[in-house]
């Protein structure tokens, strides 16, 4: 790195992972970093890298190429499965053997080559950190903060590519807020607003933070879990019904809030598109809506 002395000091709280096997290259960018306003940590290793990142949120991971166990290709991809919200900025030599390119192909948010300058560092960071939080901003609804859309469509494709490489299998779950036009025509549009937060926070609840949990319609969800088969879907969705009827007696709601799920599932040895799967989820959830409303 080159010379840090000068100070260049901006106003910010980003929390900041440094990843390299150099140890002083560790604590010279540290105490740049924290001087310059940053929350600033470092790891060793990936294996380091993962635990901390398994615990706590970084707005940006900065890591070295060339890692012992783990290359920095290897990490960013698996960073940006525990948290695809993190900017990734990828550290490499001259002599490196691999690309920008490659780097974007993992996932990573820029690209800086050693020797680099404290202050160039700094503005990477600055960059990579509004660039992903523009980014995740139009992937979210702001309404619930789920992803939106386009927010499941680009990380749901993502997800099907990976699984039909690796010979996986996953489910989609679709759910539909019953009656919302009602609530909505009874009370007022504000009202219908907390039925759909309420469904959002019981999703939030019942999957895990790293599962692709959106709002794609006006009352319409999807959730594609991360890792799992889907060997215990009735299990789960018997999970989200109850919870709505918890959610009914606990709140002082004026309105009972139901929902119909519909279930589809990705089978590697004979896949589909992610529009074939909503559209296979989405018909077996409105045959659940029917035999409720024939009920």
């Amino acid at each position: 790195m080159g010379d840090s002395r000068l100070p260049y000091v901006i106003s910010n709280q980003e929390h900041v992972l440094v990843v390299d096997d150099d140890a002083l290259l560790l604590n010279t960018l540290q105490k740049g970093l924290s001087f310059n306003g940053y929350l600033c940590e470092t790891a060793i290793d990936s294996s380091a890298a993962l635990r901390l990142i398994g615990k706590k949120y970084f707005d940006c991971i900065v890591l070295d190429i060339d890692l012992p166990t783990m290359n920095g290709l290897q990490l960013t991809e698996k960073v940006k499965k525990l948290n695809p919200d993190s900017a990734v900025i990828i550290m490499t030599g001259i002599d490196n053997e691999f690309s920008y390119q490659d780097a974007m192909e993992a996932g990573a948010t820029d690209f800086i080559g050693k020797p680099f300058l404290l202050q160039e560092l700094i503005a990477r960071i600055e960059y990579a950190t509004l660039h992903q939080k523009l980014y995740k901003m139009s992937l979210r609804d702001e309404l619930t903060g789920l992803y939106n859309r386009r927010g499941f469509f680009t990380l749901g494709e993502h997800l099907l590519k990976q699984a039909k490489r690796e010979q996986d299998g996953l489910f989609l779950l679709y759910a539909d807020v019953d009656n919302l036009k009602g609530i909505n025509d009874t009370f007022c549009h504000q009202t219908g607003d907390w039925a759909l937060i309420d469904v959002a926070n019981m999703l939030k609840e019942n999957f895990r933070d790293s599962d692709i949990i959106a709002r794609i319609g006006g009352d319409e969800f999807v959730v594609m879990p991360i890792g799992k088969r889907g060997d215990n879907v009735e299990l789960i969705i018997n999970r989200l019904h109850k919870a709505a009827e918890i959610n009914n007696l606990k709140s002082k709601r004026e309105y009972k809030l139901s929902i119909s799920t519909g279930i589809a599932y990705f089978d590697s040895w004979s896949p589909c598109t992610i529009d074939e799967l909503l559209s296979q989820a989405d018909k077996a959830m409105y045959k659940q809506k029917k035999k409720k409303q024939t009920a």
